[in-house]
């Protein structure tokens, strides 16, 4: 029979390292693959669902890398008065000059960037489309009672071909970002560790003081 495990009290001593923007690249690229994955088998269910998730997922985390870079280049002294609060396009300008990378929004990758952030503003402050349409039109049965068209006009942006091309600049500028910076990759990555440093065994009836997770 083994000996039942004692209780002890020791030093417990952790350190980490979170950073979200690792966290929504992820996600971003879960329904980057949900799409790929369907297209593969042929099937478009509920795939205009998983374009918009990753659309919103592309522009989160580009701002969560700009935020991160912000952090970073102020610590290194290269970037005085950062404020996180300040408007995106602020943040963007001061981080990417401190970067010497130019601020190119009519052009790839940042193009795509813009595009997925309007977008997330759009859902985000989603408002209701009110429209009419009367038309004398042409056509066979079928095509001329197809009913209303109820989309609001930011559909496009969550196709595959457009959240492919927005996560591959994504992936593009951040690659940019991290060399521009100086910084190694590993430092970009959310990192923990720790360790125990025994004091002295303790009574089985004596309360724990570990939180609980």
């Amino acid at each position: 029979m083994s000996e039942p495990e004692k209780k002890i009290k020791a030093r417990v001593q952790k350190t980490k390292r979170v950073f979200v923007h690792n966290d929504l690249s992820h996600a971003a690229m879960y329904f980057a693959d949900n799409i790929q994955e369907k297209l593969d088998r042929g099937s478009r269910d509920a795939i205009m669902f998983d374009g918009m998730a990753c659309a919103v997922m592309v522009a989160f985390t580009f701002e969560a890398n700009v935020n991160f870079m912000g952090y970073e280049l102020e610590k290194a002294g290269k970037l005085p008065n950062w404020d996180e609060r300040e408007g995106f396009a602020k943040k963007l300008k001061k981080v990417f000059g401190a970067l010497s990378i130019p601020v190119e929004l009519d052009k790839r990758p940042l193009k795509s960037m813009e595009r997925m952030k309007v977008l997330r503003d759009t859902l985000a402050h989603g408002k209701p489309v009110y429209a009419e349409y009367d038309q004398v039109e042409i056509g066979y049965h079928e095509e001329l009672d197809r009913g209303a068209e109820l989309l609001a006009g930011w559909e496009p942006e969550c196709t595959s071909d457009s959240v492919f091309e927005a996560r591959a600049d994504l992936e593009e500028l951040w690659k940019v970002m991290v060399e521009k910076s100086g910084l190694d990759i590993w430092d970009t990555m959310t990192t923990g560790e720790g360790g125990l440093t025994f004091i002295e065994h303790v009574d089985p009836s004596t309360p724990s003081t570990h939180p609980k997770t």
